[in-house]
């Protein structure tokens, strides 16, 4: 595809023009804006979930050093190699 087609046709008329040129430089400042206020609102939400997690993670008790969780499979006895 060609550049062209993708290119806006500026209006002839000197002040329309900067009308124009004006009003997406104003357009392109608000949606800059509008997307630093959103990834500050994302930061500071995950932020709050981070600190929360973590204040209610330290009111569990603490884990028995006994007990050791994980994946298990019983293995049969006559499956084991000799150990002779």
């Amino acid at each position: 595809m060609r550049a062209q087609a993708f290119s806006v046709q500026l209006p002839r008329h000197p002040l329309l023009r900067m009308l124009v040129l004006v009003g997406g430089a104003i357009l392109l400042a608000g949606l800059v804006a509008m997307g630093l206020i959103v990834g500050a609102a994302a930061l500071a939400v995950a932020a709050t979930w981070l600190l929360v997690r973590r204040w209610i993670g330290r009111r569990r008790h603490p884990a028995d050093p006994a007990i050791i969780e994980g994946e298990f499979t019983v293995v049969r006895r006559n499956s084991l190699p000799d150990t002779d």
